[in-house]
């Protein structure tokens, strides 16, 4: 301690400041080095001997650079994480469906391996969708592809099939509503104004500086760490998703999805609804929904078909917030179903 002290006097801050920078450069070209590897894909690999094999890849859209994980051949299923998370969350479904599809997961802007702005444009939802838009088109040029999102990349999977649906053949949304669905929720309903009120008490403080602290370790503890209990992930999954979420930047980066959003209640206005406030999905969808999700109040599957024209919806009971996690099998199994209507 007297050595870090003596260090910040006056006389040397100049030298301190410059050395900082310079650290802070290094760790930030690290951070972004495309040959990087994921031990998650190592991980899928070993685990799946004999299967079709995982690699990672990168597409590169304006100034970001998105990292995804794929495997297996045929039409396109693209996968997009919520937060906390990346794209390990969707191992077992990229398993059970990379014998017919090429399945394909991002992490999304500020994730593990993906690019992690300051600036919130890039996160702002409008901006997500077309960066999902052209990530699918380096992929698979223009063809139609199935689009599979959880929590975050839920709400996002939805608004993209509202306003490009010309893109898809089917979304799935899990664990969550569209997004404009979403906010006008936050608006209107106490019960999700109270069940939302941390996504506005982590943007900044020392709440925010309690997430960011020790790699993010609060956060897997809030969300992920029942996983580990459960005995739903195992010891070696658990501790790559600590060290995805550990990342330089990852946990900061993620509340920028919030930051860029999600207005308060009292200041949602036309304006903040995406693409429009009543948007709607034309393409087939399905809903998969642990019944003992709290992130949203369940009164909007009631809702929802006002949201989705051609809506299917699988209820998991005693599933929380993490149906890929916490029952593979029964989604998988809900997937198919719908995929084969």
């Amino acid at each position: 301690m007297s050595n870090l002290l003596s260090s910040c006097r006056p006389d040397r801050l100049p030298g301190v400041i410059v050395k900082v920078a310079l650290l802070c450069l290094v760790l930030s070209a690290c951070s972004e080095a495309p040959l990087q590897t994921d031990p998650a894909v190592e991980y899928a690999n070993e685990v799946n001997s004999g299967g079709p094999v995982f690699k990672s890849g990168f597409a590169e859209v304006g100034a970001q650079r998105f990292h995804y994980v794929e495997a297996g051949a045929g039409p396109l299923m693209l996968f997009y994480h919520g937060f906390p998370s990346y794209w390990f969350s969707f191992y077992h479904q990229m398993v059970e469906f990379s014998r017919e599809y090429r399945v394909v997961a991002i992490d999304g802007l500020g994730a593990n391996l993906s690019s992690k702005p300051d600036d919130l444009a890039p996160y702002a939802i409008e901006n997500l969708a077309r960066q999902l838009d052209a990530v699918a088109r380096q992929l698979a040029g223009d063809a139609p592809f199935v689009l599979v999102g959880h929590d975050w990349g839920g709400a996002l999977a939805w608004a993209f099939a509202q306003r490009y649906p010309e893109r898809l053949t089917q979304v799935i949304g899990i664990s969550a509503p569209p997004y404009n669905q979403f906010l006008e929720l936050l608006r209107s309903n106490e019960r999700q104004q109270s069940t939302s009120s941390y996504m506005f008490d982590m943007r900044g403080g020392y709440r925010n500086f309690l997430m960011t602290l020790n790699g993010g370790y609060l956060v897997w503890r809030r969300g992920l760490a029942g996983l580990r209990e459960s005995g739903r992930l195992n010891a070696r999954e658990d501790a790559l998703f600590k060290h995805g979420l550990a990342r330089p930047g990852a946990i900061d980066a993620g509340i920028n999805w919030y930051r860029a959003n999600i207005p308060r209640p009292q200041e949602i206005g036309p304006a903040d609804y995406w693409p429009s406030r009543t948007a709607r999905v034309e393409v087939p969808g399905l809903l998969i929904w642990g019944e003992r999700d709290t992130a949203f109040v369940d009164v909007f599957i009631d809702e929802l078909p006002n949201y989705v024209t051609q809506l299917s919806v699988e209820r998991l009971p005693d599933v929380g917030h993490w149906p890929t996690l916490q029952s593979p099998t029964a989604v998988n199994q809900a997937m198919r179903r719908f995929l084969q209507q």
